[in-house]
């Protein structure tokens, strides 16, 4: 999170959002405001906000509404949500239940304001720190298995093509047993370092297990096949010892051919073993 991170507020009230902007801008946060839901909402999609603090009682999309539909965006569902109310605090209860985070009550009093946020951003910190690190390899800090099963899912049932790519290395027992387990997931993490570094927003890298790993990819086949030689090449400048090579299976998605993610997989999976075994005669023969 950023040392000035930043705030939505969300207010059909210009004097609440004059005054919540004074007491925010004077803690150091980049605030942004917004005087109704549907053009919060649009700037949450686009700010990413870290903290959102919003009126209850607005006119068409309420407090309420917006919490919903900020709770149940997959970009945005755990940003800290505070809500902002005159009302009685039988409602509270009712905010919670919406996925609000906590509240702050009308007439605003900048000590409640900044010991909110603050506490709200702390703990916004800690189980984002918490989450990102159940979704990751302790190995290569790639992502892991259960966070590529379930990007994947989500995938297969979107609206937007994109490539499956199954990557493992050719003959990486032999550098464990000659060189040294070390030296092997020294490798891996450097394997896991170069490729994350040259993907595009909204791209993955997963590590499945051993040497192998899978990548959700936008861009078409030969910017992958060009990737692949990409990380072959950085690896034998920083490995010149070992022997280098990446073998790669994929399986394309198009919307208006659906498959599940396991029918991917498997496309995949299946190439990439036609793959292995070319190349093991290729050097065989060499």
């Amino acid at each position: 999170m950023p040392s000035n991170p930043q705030v939505l507020v969300v207010d059909d009230d210009p004097a609440c959002l004059q005054i919540l902007r004074k007491f925010l801008e004077k803690d150091g946060y980049r605030v942004t405001c917004v005087p109704d839901g549907p053009r919060a909402l649009a700037q949450a999609r686009t700010l990413k906000p870290d903290l959102i603090i919003c009126d209850w009682m607005m006119p068409g999309m309420d407090g309420p509404q917006l919490c919903r539909a900020v709770k149940t965006d997959a970009a945005l569902k755990d940003t800290f949500f505070i809500f902002l109310t005159a009302l009685e605090k039988s409602y509270i209860g009712k905010g919670i239940a919406h996925g609000a985070d906590d509240f702050i009550t009308k007439p605003i009093d900048p000590v409640e304001v900044s010991a909110k946020v603050k506490a709200g951003l702390r703990l916004s910190r800690i189980q984002k720190a918490l989450l990102n690190q159940a979704q990751r390899d302790p190995l290569t800090g790639v992502y892991n298995r259960r966070y590529w099963d379930n990007i994947l899912r989500q995938a297969a049932q979107g609206a937007t093509p994109f490539l499956v790519a199954i990557v493992d290395v050719d003959g990486f027992k032999g550098i464990n047993d000659r060189w040294g387990h070390q030296l092997g997931d020294d490798f891996l993490i450097e394997l896991g370092r170069i490729w994350s570094e040259n993907l595009e927003e909204g791209e993955v890298l997963a590590r499945l297990g051993g040497d192998e790993f899978v990548c959700l990819f936008h861009r078409p086949l030969t910017r992958l096949n060009l990737l692949r030689q990409h990380v072959e090449q950085e690896l034998s400048a920083a490995f010149p010892e070992l022997p280098v090579g990446l073998s790669l299976g994929y399986a394309s998605f198009h919307p208006r051919r659906p498959a599940t993610a396991v029918t991917l997989l498997s496309q995949a999976d299946r190439r990439l073993y036609q793959e292995k075994s070319r190349r093991r005669v290729h050097r065989q023969r060499s």
